[in-house]
């Protein structure tokens, strides 16, 4: 994964942004509960069930994000990926 800037900063999905997804993916299944329960998708989300559900995936992402970092290291040190990141190892090869 690349930032704004094109220097590597690990692999996968920052954890904003599976933070993000899991907000997307909560939100569908309220809207389902909620066609199915006659209630809106806010309620649903408000639930007990929902609000224990997004509080177990904010540790199961910081897992993953923990995780990533660890998988980048570890290719960074076999020599799988480059140093500076794509973007830097771009710009000696053009040289």
């Amino acid at each position: 994964m690349d930032d704004e800037t094109g220097t590597f900063n690990g692999l996968g999905m920052a954890e904003d942004q599976l933070a993000a997804y899991l907000d997307e993916m909560l939100l569908e299944e309220a809207q389902e509960a909620a066609a199915d329960r006659g209630t809106t998708a806010e309620r649903e989300l408000d639930s007990p069930g929902f609000a224990s559900a997004r509080s177990a995936s904010s540790y199961a992402i910081r897992l993953i994000t923990a995780n990533n970092a660890f998988l980048a290291r570890q290719l960074l040190d076999m020599g799988v990926l480059p140093p500076g990141g794509a973007a830097e190892s771009e710009e000696t090869a053009a040289g």
